[in-house]
């Protein structure tokens, strides 16, 4: 069974790396050409390995809905059985959470795109605050497609957790849960299967930590999510969206929560193992900004000349490391105002809907 969020060491850790890794990848696959295009001098293990290492941010998000159901739906699991799951509470907290960094996030957005002569229909800014992109437009930027996911899960699992618990306003539930069904019947299903599993995985009881089922686990991961790969795929002959990609996707998915079940029971006592525990705390903090904002930094730097370079030079390395680093400042300014103020906003409107 789920424990306390401050109970859960390494998952914030975690929420961060991969986020990163969405980032560093972005930024790699802009900045440079594909690793077949290099020049044979350029090309080594530790150069593959560094393109493997940026290429991990579709399986990163995979980890984003693994852990969302883990902690959330794991969340909603532990009310019902209690029965003391609010649908008021449940709402604010989860329209807070999700609005408020996409709506600075959405500013970001347009501001880079005025500056950079984009257009963008004033329509699709709007049906992608209300996570429709996917279904109605195209995303914005690249990473807001896994939002219209996320945003959907919470949708039918909060209302399917509120008409378990109450008999209350039984049509609107009903067409409520109709609608989000649909909606995520138009996206890809395995997605939400990730997002079960993390849930379910939240209600399993585990005593102590096994070292075997984490080396297991994280062998399984790793294998997997080289399977994702396309240069991988395509020499396994796996199409995207087919039914062998779907179970490579649930295969992962089901050896990441093993690996998180085991992960959250290895409690930091080291001097470093404290440290680096609570610099992944402060850094998970800003990490869904960070997912959110860092496109438009790539592009503005893409507007004003960077240009995708042949080859790994000190010059070219360090336009890439500037342009990570950049994206971590933007996204801590713009957490600071935004994000950083979720906890007041959710209490203000609170005291106002009693």
């Amino acid at each position: 069974m789920i424990t306390s969020k401050k109970e859960l060491p390494w998952l914030d850790l975690i929420r961060y790396i991969a986020a990163l890794l969405v980032v560093i990848g972005h930024f790699r696959a802009e900045f440079f050409v594909n690793y077949d295009e290099l020049a044979t001098s350029q090309k080594s293990i530790p150069m593959m390995g560094l393109y493997v290492i940026t290429s991990l941010g579709h399986v990163s998000v995979l980890i984003f809905f693994v852990l969302s159901g883990y902690l959330v739906g794991g969340g909603i699991l532990n009310r019902i059985r209690n029965r003391n799951f609010s649908i008021r509470d449940y709402c604010i907290d989860r329209a807070v959470r999700i609005q408020l960094p996409l709506f600075a996030a959405l500013i970001l957005i347009a501001c880079s795109n005025a500056l950079c002569h984009i257009p963008v229909p004033i329509i699709d800014y709007l049906l992608n605050f209300v996570s429709l992109q996917g279904i109605f437009c195209p995303p914005l930027i690249g990473p807001l497609w896994s939002l219209s996911y996320e945003v959907w899960f919470y949708i039918f699992f909060g209302v399917a957790a509120y008409s378990v618990v109450s008999s209350n306003n039984r049509v609107v539930t009903f067409a409520v849960l109709s609608l989000s069904a649909i909606i995520l019947s138009k996206l890809y299903v395995t997605y939400t299967l990730v997002w079960v599993l993390g849930a379910m995985a939240s209600q399993f009881k585990r005593c102590r930590y096994s070292g075997m089922q984490t080396l297991i686990s994280f062998v399984v991961m790793s294998v997997t999510a080289l399977m994702h790969l396309n240069v991988v795929a395509l020499r396994l002959g796996i199409r995207p969206l087919s039914i062998e990609s779907s179970a490579i996707t649930l295969i992962f998915a089901a050896s990441s929560c093993v690996f998180i079940l085991n992960i959250v029971h290895i409690t930091p006592q080291t001097r470093t193992g404290i440290k680096l525990n609570a610099i992944g705390t402060k850094l998970a903090k800003f990490s869904y900004t960070l997912y959110l904002t860092h496109w438009s930094v790539l592009v503005i730097m893409l507007h004003f000349g960077v240009e995708r370079a042949s080859a790994w030079s000190l010059r070219s390395t360090c336009v890439y490391l500037i342009g990570i680093l950049l994206s971590n400042l933007v996204a801590y300014i713009l957490y600071l105002p935004f994000e950083a103020q979720s906890y007041r906003l959710k209490q203000w409107i609170r005291n106002r809907t009693l």
